[in-house]
């Protein structure tokens, strides 16, 4: 199949080989004095050895002694940096990638506790100082190789600032009420970066497409809307500009309000604000907004919305996306789901397991070659969800015969019921990859089928790998015999149906507050009760901060009742009594039914089993510990690459 993305495009003097950009991505990976680090190079390698026609490693710190800086970001501020820089340029070159350097400046956003000033608070002086270390960090951009800048003017940070009425309120030069004098310090620096940088290299400039909707900003306030996105354009591309990429969204305001799509935003979700920019501009226009299929990108492309797109966390998850499609090998493509895992864990935590469906992403170090020496050596695995499927396609690969149980009626496992939450859908496409490679590779997968010992060792397997998952608990409360009481993982799966009831859910965890929005969308009054303080106050670091904030802000917007700090103590006429761990007082629910969402263990009965007979086995995912879609993924990955190894 012929793509419309896989074509050529002419940016200002340069020919970038196809129409795919790896967009920017904040990701703590670099040295502690900021340096280029290792992973930063594997990292940047691995997504231009995937194809994408343009490589935007992340965010580039241009002012050390601005207060809010996120650390461990690549620093562009001093020549010390430049060597680095230059390998990082390399790595992208080495695969006929070009590659821009982001040149980004935080502003008022707060990274470090400090509350820096504002763009009211600035001073001409000090708005001159922070252009001319803009101009200073281009030079040294070029002096490092890059193909050109991009100049970050989005996601709520120093130069959208200026631009969106949320926070430009000065009265001078800089002032919102004017289109120009709002778009002036964007529109300067990019003109003096210009002179520096000369004609034939690139200026890409990032774009807030849209803030907030209409009303809906911090204390009623509007946003910048698309409209006036595509007001600002033509005056960014006169000052230089070779290409804009449209984005959205921002966290200054709010920890629930993000870069980019969660699992709730449709696929293209920031492209009507892109379509806008192109009819005012000339210049190559990028669009972006949680952009997954080849299919989708062919269309918004060739129905003008924009000349290219953006993706970041959809190459993040894919590295060879467009390669893939450029080898006719779409049914391989593994689908970012929108989990937000890389943002929770891997972005801002230092994590190792940083995405849902590759277990390498920012960690390709860690990646060992697959040698094929499996000839034919039967391998049993017990569970066809994403630890157990993870592990039959990797040893399919490596020349093993993987045979697959599972009493589910389709390959997936926990995956169909991830995907039942209100807006969850897109956790069908991770099973949908596995589905598509188990038939391309021939994978014996029998469902419907709980395996047991005595069919294990009739296979007489070489190996054997449980992926089983793992099992509800229940807490034990006085009175709880005289109410209906179900576990959430039921009322997914058998997509129960309550009418007009008033249901509590026990346990205000993610997959608490997910079943509490299933049943209050049915129009039952629900409450959620949970002994931990609510979140994001229990959090001691960023992992799950950014989930858990907005399915929060989900369940307050459609009228679940948050009860945290409360420990269930027992039922009685009708009521759900809690304590408050805070001071004791207590708190009545009425309840017509209870739902148990209290965490679930291992299941690991059939692992014991086979051990004690003295097998070969192995387990993981929820079997060996009980976790995120991602751990499952790395341990059938680990067990598949390193079986005999």
């Amino acid at each position: 199949m012929s793509h419309k993305f896989l074509e050529p495009i002419k940016v200002g003097s340069q020919t970038v080989k196809n129409r795919v950009v790896f967009l920017a991505m904040a990701k703590t990976i670099s040295n502690f004095d900021d340096g280029v680090s290792v992973r930063d190079i594997d990292y940047i390698e691995s997504v231009a050895a995937g194809g994408v026609g343009i490589v935007i490693p992340g965010a580039m710190i241009v002012d050390k002694d601005w207060p809010s800086v996120l650390p461990l970001q690549p620093g562009i501020y001093d020549d010390k940096f430049i060597p680095g820089l230059r390998r990082l340029a390399a790595a992208a070159h080495k695969h006929g990638a070009k590659i821009l350097f982001q040149l980004w400046h935080p502003g008022a956003t707060n990274y470090s506790g400090i509350q820096p000033k504002t763009v009211d608070e600035l001073s001409i002086d000090e708005i001159r100082n922070i252009q001319d270390k803009f101009v200073a960090a281009a030079k040294r951009a070029m002096a490092a190789g890059a193909d050109g800048i991009e100049f970050q003017t989005c996601h709520g940070y120093l130069a959208c600032q200026f631009i969106s009425p949320l926070f430009n309120h000065r009265t001078d030069e800089y002032a919102w009420e004017n289109v120009e004098d709002r778009a002036r310090f964007a529109t300067e620096t990019i003109s003096r970066i210009r002179e520096v940088i000369g004609p034939d290299k690139i200026i890409s400039v990032k774009m807030q497409g849209f803030d907030y909707p209409k009303g809906e900003g911090p204390n009623g306030l509007d946003g910048i809307t698309p409209e006036q996105c595509a007001q600002v354009a033509p005056l960014i591309e006169a000052a230089g500009a070779d290409m804009i990429a449209v984005s959205a969204g921002g966290t200054i305001y709010h920890q629930d309000d993000i870069m980019s799509g969660d699992v709730h935003r449709a696929e293209g979700w920031k492209v009507p604000a892109a379509k806008l920019v192109k009819q005012a501009v000339s210049i190559p226009v990028v669009a972006t907004g949680s952009i997954r299929h080849p299919d989708f990108v062919d269309k918004i492309i060739s129905e003008g919305n924009c000349d290219m797109v953006g993706m970041g966390r959809g190459i993040l998850a894919e590295r060879e996306w467009v390669k893939k499609c450029a080898e006719g090998r779409e049914d391989e493509l593994r689908y970012c789901i929108s989990c937000m895992n890389c943002f929770n864990v891997g972005l801002f935590a230092c994590d190792q397991t940083n995405c849902s469906v590759n277990p390498y992403a920012l960690r390709e170090g860690a990646k060992r070659p697959l040698h094929k020496n499996g000839a034919g050596r039967v391998v049993a695995i017990v569970g066809a969800g994403p630890a157990g499927m993870e592990a039959a396609v990797t040893l399919k690969q490596r020349g093993f015969e993987p045979v697959v149980f599972d009493k589910g009626s389709e390959i997936g496992g926990n995956l169909h019921i991830a995907k039942l939450p209100p807006f969850k859908g897109k956790f069908d496409w991770a099973a949908g990859y596995y589905k598509s490679m188990a038939a391309k590779l021939g994978i014996d997968v029998r469902l419907n089928t709980e395996a047991t010992a005595d069919m294990i060792k009739a296979l007489n397997p070489y190996a054997v790998f449980i992926a089983s998952g793992s099992n509800a608990v229940s807490i034990p409360l006085p009175g709880l015999d005289t109410v209906p009481v179900y576990q959430s993982h039921d009322v997914l799966v058998q997509n129960m149906y309550f009418e007009n009831k008033k249901i509590v859910v026990l346990g205000g965890g993610i997959t608490g507050l997910e079943v509490a929005l299933f049943v209050r969308r049915q129009g039952n009054e629900v409450d959620v009760v949970d002994m931990l303080p609510a979140w994001p106050e229990a959090m001691t670091d960023l992992r799950f901060q950014q989930e858990a904030c907005l399915e929060t802000r989900h369940c307050n917007d459609q009228g679940v009742g948050l009860h945290y700090d409360h420990k269930a103590v027992k039922f009685e006429d009708g009521k759900l009594i809690a304590e408050s761990t805070k001071d004791g007082s207590a708190l009545a629910l009425e309840a017509d039914v209870v739902i148990m969402s209290v965490g679930v263990k291992p299941n690991d009965a059939l692992y014991n089993e086979l051990l004690a007979a003295g097998m070969n086995v192995y387990k993981g995912g929820d079997a060996l510990a009980t976790g995120k879609i991602n751990k499952a993924v790395l341990h059938g990955s680990k067990f598949g690459v390193t079986l005999d190894e």
